[in-house]
């Protein structure tokens, strides 16, 4: 005995056009089995041509989903047999840009939106073992493909143990781990190291219009090897810009007063652009003896494998204290500040924290405790290394550079007039710093 079975794709409403098919007639009543559906992955998403032809590809994952018979046409569908003779099914097809389709009857039903999650499928690497070159600057290196957590930066002509391959990631070795980068960016071609780059200054960076003196560079430099952190280091040594005395700067973005002295006075809303700083008591000026300290600290960073941003190499870049924070904000992960202070007593050193009275004025309300922790950890390490400091190896000063940071940034004072800055001194220095840089990224 024939019987007609009407069977009705019922979707929702919010997703799908209602579609009715006649089906042939049968003689006989079916059961659901489950098949394998094959969903192809592109970079761990599904496509949306892909994630409906079920045809299999080589870089595949398979999902198990309740299907009609063969003979039916469907797929990726499952439904029950009411007592009315009309079968309710329910759409399983899965598509990553919210819309799906199926053919019935040479009627196609699309959706505004998938009525499932999107399904992430794992990835398959074909074992490797080579080495790999990167082709553009700024690439993640990251603890799981897809979106792990951001363990560091490659930058053009780096250089990496592949141990797995596909087309969108591949699997390497890093800091005696093994990390996942975009294959985009590979070649097994060798790729030239950039070492370093000139820094130019741009306006259009936040708070960049307040800047008065800026038509130098800066230079960024790339640690090299098998150790790169990275992260990048601002070194800003202090003083060092022709004319600088001359040209005044709001000293907060907002326009409101200095809230302590120094070298410019408290209820100021103007400040010197940069300084000529203090003189050491051998008639050296500080600005010669921060640059020096700034030098032997790049050495020392670059070999432990942190990215370094100088902003001044030699005795004048035009670049006053707002252009230098602006820079460092857009080009590095911290910003420390080599000086000397102006008193004669060989007082060891410290760091000049965050006034309170500016904590709540942006951008200072956003990183003043980590800029803190960065100047408390650098402490740390010049004290571990035998360095004299200064009381608690702190004092509050409301200063331009910290007025305008929006990553960690401090002024550190070495010592004054009276310090040592020979060549073996400078060294300790060196060491002491890096030594707390270490500690602040631990």
């Amino acid at each position: 005995m024939k019987r007609n079975i009407k069977k009705s794709i019922v979707l929702s409403t919010a997703a799908f056009m209602a579609l009715s098919v006649s089906l042939s007639a049968c003689k006989k009543s079916y059961k659901s089995e489950f098949s394998e559906t094959q969903v192809s992955v592109e970079e761990g998403t599904l496509t949306d041509a892909e994630a409906n032809t079920g045809a299999a590809e080589a870089r595949s994952v398979t999902t198990i989903a309740p299907t009609v018979p063969a003979d039916q046409n469907q797929a990726a569908a499952s439904g029950t047999v009411t007592n009315s003779g009309t079968t309710e099914m329910q759409n399983t097809a899965l598509s990553s840009s919210g819309s799906s389709s199926a053919a019935a009857s040479g009627n196609a039903v699309t959706a505004a939106e998938p009525a499932a999650a999107e399904t992430k499928a794992p990835l398959t690497f074909e074992t490797r073992d080579e080495t790999v070159y990167i082709m553009k600057d700024d690439v993640n290196i990251r603890k799981e493909a897809v979106d792990g957590e951001v363990l560091g930066k490659a930058n053009t002509g780096d250089s990496f143990h592949r141990t797995g391959y596909s087309d969108s990631w591949s699997r390497i070795e890093y800091n005696g781990g093994t990390a996942y980068i975009s294959s985009d960016y590979t070649t097994k071609d060798v790729v030239e190291k950039k070492t370093s780059e000139a820094v130019a200054f741009n306006t259009g960076w936040e708070f960049g219009s307040n800047s008065k003196i800026n038509s130098g560079t800066a230079t960024l430099y790339y640690a090299s090897g098998q150790n790169k952190k990275g992260k990048t280091v601002c070194v800003n040594a202090g003083h060092g810009t022709k004319g600088g005395e001359s040209v005044k700067t709001l000293c907060h973005p907002d326009g409101t007063k200095k809230v302590t002295g120094g070298s410019t006075a408290a209820g100021s809303t103007t400040a010197t652009a940069v300084s000529s700083g203090t003189t050491m008591l051998d008639g050296t000026s500080e600005a010669y003896v921060n640059l020096k300290v700034a030098k032997a600290l790049k050495s020392v960073l670059l070999d432990r494998g942190y990215n370094v941003l100088m902003i001044r190499e030699s005795d004048d870049v035009q670049l006053d204290n707002i252009a230098r924070t602006v820079m460092a904000n857009e080009k590095a992960n911290c910003h420390i500040a080599i000086h000397y202070d102006s008193t004669t007593s060989n007082k060891g050193a410290f760091f000049m924290a965050v006034a309170d009275g500016i904590k709540n004025m942006y951008p200072v309300s956003t990183i003043w405790p980590e800029s803190d922790r960065l100047g408390a950890s650098i402490i740390n390490g010049l004290s571990g290394n035998g360095v004299k400091i200064f009381g608690d190896g702190t004092m509050q000063m409301d200063l331009t550079q910290t007025s305008y940071s929006k990553i960690p940034s401090i002024d550190l004072e070495l010592g004054d007039r009276k310090s040592d800055y020979s060549d073996s001194a400078v060294s300790v220095l060196a060491k002491g710093i890096a030594d707390g840089v270490d500690i602040y990224f631990s």
